[in-house]
């Protein structure tokens, strides 16, 4: 049965090509952790809703009412515009539905019933109505079991995961070209995103992988090179030593924290062959020091334990439980 019995929980966010997936994607880990499918009122192109149902999403229609869901609504709200973020918390409001709002890293902060903000870089808090830290970093539930399950790798594997917008389509070429130069022999497997591309580029080594294959992929690496975002707290969960990077300006902050508190080495902003060369000499040094593979995989799993998506799925459950009651008292009077 799943834990969400006697509520029902839907989700409002927004992805794209440009935006990226990782508010989709916390959605839906949220989602599954809450042993639910993840139904999604979706800001996006009609390409980022075909990639989102073929994540097992179920699109809302935007005239669905919110009290139409099913009992006991509530309404989790991750995106990153806090102008459309807000608009929906006054609709909840308005139909008297209980709402949470997702952040990252303290920017555009929408007031609302429960605030999430897991980010590693704001200051650990846990209240009635604001979660703040990395304990409540939401990641797919997958992540338990492969935490458990880890083997220690040793054959040289590099997983390059920078999302699942166009960017990497942009930067993944001339930093594989780069890595092959400086590690030589070493397997090199590249997550292609979520965006359709009927052909993908050329790699100088390695191969792309599909979306379903990065989570297998990125358990078993030697060294992960992710950008700074929901891959990264993942592959700290899982303790695989990683090489951050910024793929756009608003992940450095996270990446920069990521490397003072030990978890990651810091690649920078990726933007150009330059930078890409920068990575890889950073990756290839990675692949030669397992004592500092070690360091960073115990820092890693002691900041990110995996358990946040459970965390927030309590709050969930008190949220909607407070609104029942007050609306039982309302009826009563």
């Amino acid at each position: 049965m799943p834990i969400t019995s006697g509520m029902t929980v839907v989700f409002r966010t927004a992805a794209g090509p440009r935006l990226g997936f990782g508010h989709l994607v916390r959605c839906r880990s949220l989602a599954r952790a809450l042993g639910v499918t993840p139904r999604v009122w979706l800001r996006g192109s009609a390409a980022t809703r075909a990639a989102a149902r073929a994540l097992g999403c179920e699109l809302l229609p935007e005239t669905l009412a919110l009290r139409d869901v099913g009992p006991a609504p509530v309404l989790v709200v991750d995106d990153p515009s806090a102008m459309a973020a807000a608009a929906w918390v006054r609709r909840a409001r308005a139909a008297g539905v209980p709402v949470c709002t997702m952040h990252d890293a303290g920017r555009r902060r929408v007031a609302a019933d429960l605030m999430v903000d897991g980010s590693v870089n704001v200051a650990p808090a846990d209240g009635a109505t604001t979660l703040l830290g990395a304990a409540f970093a939401v990641l797919d539930p997958g992540v338990r079991s492969r935490r458990r399950d880890r083997r220690v790798p040793g054959q040289r594997r590099i997983c390059v995961a920078l999302g699942g917008g166009a960017q990497v389509f942009a930067l993944v070429p001339r930093l594989v070209a780069a890595l092959a130069a400086r590690a030589p022999g070493a397997q090199i497997r590249v997550a292609r995103g979520y965006v359709s591309r009927a052909v993908l580029p050329a790699l100088a080594a390695g191969e792309w992988l599909a979306a379903a294959q990065l989570a297998d992929a990125l358990a078993g690496a030697d060294v992960a090179i992710v950008a700074g975002g929901v891959t990264a707290y993942e592959a700290c969960a899982l303790g695989v030593p990683l090489v951050a990077v910024a793929v756009t300006a608003v992940q450095q902050p996270t990446v920069r924290a990521l490397a003072q508190l030990g978890a990651a080495i810091d690649g920078g902003l990726l933007s150009d062959r330059r930078s890409a060369t920068r990575v890889a000499d950073r990756t290839a040094h990675l692949l030669t020091a397992p004592a500092t593979q070690r360091r960073l995989s115990a820092t890693g799993q002691a900041l990110i334990d995996g358990e946040g998506a459970y965390r927030v799925v309590a709050a969930l459950r008190t949220l909607a439980a407070r609104a029942s009651a007050a609306e039982g008292a309302t009826h009563a009077a």
